[in-house]
């Protein structure tokens, strides 16, 4: 009756991002050796599109792409 359990620990997932100049930049993290290797000489960082929008905004956007009246 005395069974062993096995733990697994689940990975975060993390994706690395900062901005600079109005531009928004993701680290790229797919190779293990990057993932290894701490060096900032060998982190890659590569430029992505990204706009800031109010909710205010996208909602009223959203109400106009799927024709529903702002007044409902």
């Amino acid at each position: 009756m005395n069974k062993s359990k096995t733990t697994q620990k689940k990975k975060l997932n993390v994706v690395y991002v900062f901005s600079e100049n109005d531009k928004v930049y993701v680290k790229n993290n797919s190779t293990p050796e990057m993932i290894n290797n701490s060096s900032e000489s060998n982190e890659e960082w590569f430029p992505i599109n990204f706009q800031w929008k109010s909710l205010i905004e996208l909602n009223k956007n959203m109400k106009l792409q799927h024709g529903i009246d702002e007044n409902y």
